[in-house]
Order: C-alpha cells, then structure tokens, then sequence
C-alpha cells in the first residue's frame, strides 16, 4: 500500500467540520485503483499519475478517511497512456471489486478498441459501463467526446444499457458549444446509455457551470459525480439548478483526492495548489483535497438547506438507485 499519510491535522477537520455531515453509508461513484503488473510498456515519466492501490487499500484507507462509514464504490479505468496493459488492468479491476455486490466498475476504453472486443468484456465481467479518457485523443486539450469515444462504442453503450463516464474536454468543459451539441445529440440518439459527467460536469471554475447548468438540467440521461472540484459556487449551481437525485458524490480518491492542498480557481483557470509553508498569521498545514472538497459541500448543503434525506441521497442512495437501475 503506498505512503498516504493521514495527520492529526486532518482529523480534527473531520471531527469538527465533516463527522456530523457525512451519512454512515458513502457510495463514492469515482475511484481508481492501479497495478503495476499491468505497466507493459509504461515510462517512468508516468509515475506520478498512479500508485499501487487496489480495493482492500481503498477500505483501509477510508477507515480514516470516514471513519465508521460503510463504503462501496464505482471504480474507474485509471486513465493513462503508454502502452499499458489494458485488459489485463480491466480484469484486475473487476476481479478486485467482486468482492462487494453493491460496487461496480466502468472499464477503460481507448479510440482503437473495436465494439466486438468492448461488448465482450463487458459481458465477461460484468462491467457497469465504460471510462473514456480525453488524454488518448490527439489533442487532450481540446478534443470533441469523439476523437477519445468513438461513436461506435457510444452505440455499444446504448445496446447493452451502460453508463459512461466522462470527463470532458476543451478549454471550457462543460460550457463549451460542441460539447453540449455532442451531448445533444448522443443522449438523443442513443438513450440507453446513460452519461455521468465527472468533477461536477469538469466545472472546477464555477463560470463553466454558470455558463452550462440552464443547457445540462434539461438533457436526458445526464448525471454528475463531484470529484475533486473544490469550488463553492460549481457545487451551489448544481445542487441549486439540477435534479438533485441526479448529482452523485464521488472523490477521485486516491491519488487526486489524497493529495494535500486545494483545487484553486483564478480568472478562467483552475490547477492544484498544494499551500504555502511559510505563512506566519495562520495555520499553513493544508490538509487533503477530498477534505476540501466535503466542507465545499456541507457548506452548500446549509446555503440550500439541504434535508437530511437529501444528504443521504446524494452521499448513497441516488448512486444506489443508479447502479441497480443499470443493472436490470
């Protein structure tokens, strides 16, 4: 199990600030997990985009993370190029997660994929659905969901009834207009598939959100997990403008979510800050990104004034009600 640390530091936040907030049951509806058996022919220069974590790790780390929760998860296809063993890390991945019925797994799928080779390891696992990823596009920054998802494997989505999640790209995400002509006319013509739009739609700045929620809240077939994004107003506009039976937590746990400091917003840019060590009015200790993340939504629970039921929904029982729904 790799060296994340949980201090004291990130206790007392829990204790004082998140305990009375969390429910007792989390389905986190965005998680990875990584082997390096599965590296084949991965650089070294990659090392930093994964760690040896698999699911009992999960577990151990959430008795610190939430303690007392009873957790399950949506585990994602680490994303990652470089010759990678692909099938063999999906089959690691569905093996890992069968050992909790409630869990699940959206396997990694890259453009060269044939529809044949998905479905069939879809059926042979009993995957969830599929985890795209803008980095195997040729140009990550400002790729359509076509140049990384093929409509082919769209269409295999839809026949077999799966959910797909995305994390969009463009310098806009969410807001931007080919993006929402692509979500259009995907959830039009292909309405058994079902999209969960990762990282709050991509809002990590909350004008994305401003300048998409009124589009989004009115597709079909569109659901948010809300990882990593540590902005108060791209949490407030969802919770506010979207069906909240349609927003899931999720943490991007481990290697983003676990990482010490805070997703920052400046301008139209957002990008991981991990604090100042020299401050000398305050506190500088910074504690870990999901943590941040949690008081940005407790602290939009009580703008909204969210019930307890509520809470529980989106904490549990809207991503509940979803994966069973996607497997019947």
């Amino acid at each position: 199990m790799p060296e994340f640390t949980y201090i004291d530091f990130d206790r007392d936040i829990w204790e004082k600030e998140l305990d009375d907030f969390v429910p007792q049951v989390v389905y986190d509806m965005h998680t990875h997990i990584w082997s390096d058996r599965h590296r084949g022919e991965l650089e070294p220069s990659h090392e930093g985009l994964r760690a040896e974590f698999d699911y009992r790790d999960h577990l151990k780390w959430a008795a610190d993370l939430y303690p007392g929760r009873e957790m399950h998860y949506l585990v994602l296809g680490t994303p990652i190029t470089g010759g990678i063993d692909i099938e063999g890390h999906n089959t690691w991945m569905a093996q890992q997660v069968s050992a909790d019925p409630h869990s699940a797994v959206n396997m990694l799928v890259t453009p060269d994929m044939t529809p044949d080779d998905v479905a069939a390891q879809v059926t042979r696992h009993g995957f969830l659905g599929l985890k795209p990823y803008r980095t195997f596009a040729p140009d990550p920054a400002n790729a359509r969901i076509r140049d990384f998802l093929p409509e082919s494997l769209i269409e295999v989505a839809h026949d077999m009834g799966l959910a797909i999640t995305m994390h969009l790209s463009k310098m806009t995400g969410p807001a931007d207009k080919e993006n929402q002509q692509d979500l259009k006319d995907y959830t039009s013509r292909y309405p058994r598939a079902q999209w969960i739009l990762a990282h709050c739609a991509r809002a990590f700045n909350a004008f994305m959100m401003e300048e998409a929620i009124h589009f989004l809240k009115d597709l079909p077939n569109i659901w948010y997990d809300t990882s990593a994004v540590n902005d108060v107003y791209s949490h407030f506009l969802l919770m506010k403008h979207e069906d909240r039976k349609r927003v899931m937590f999720g943490s991007d746990n481990i290697v983003a979510g676990c990482e010490r400091g805070k997703y920052v917003t400046y301008g139209r840019a957002w990008e991981y800050f991990p604090g100042m060590p020299d401050l000398l009015h305050c506190d500088p200790t910074p504690t870990l990104v999901i943590y941040e993340q949690l008081r940005q939504e407790r602290q939009v629970a009580d703008m909204l004034g969210l019930t307890p039921s509520e809470i529980e929904d989106h904490f549990a029982g809207n991503a509940r009600r979803f994966i069973e729904q996607m497997r019947t």
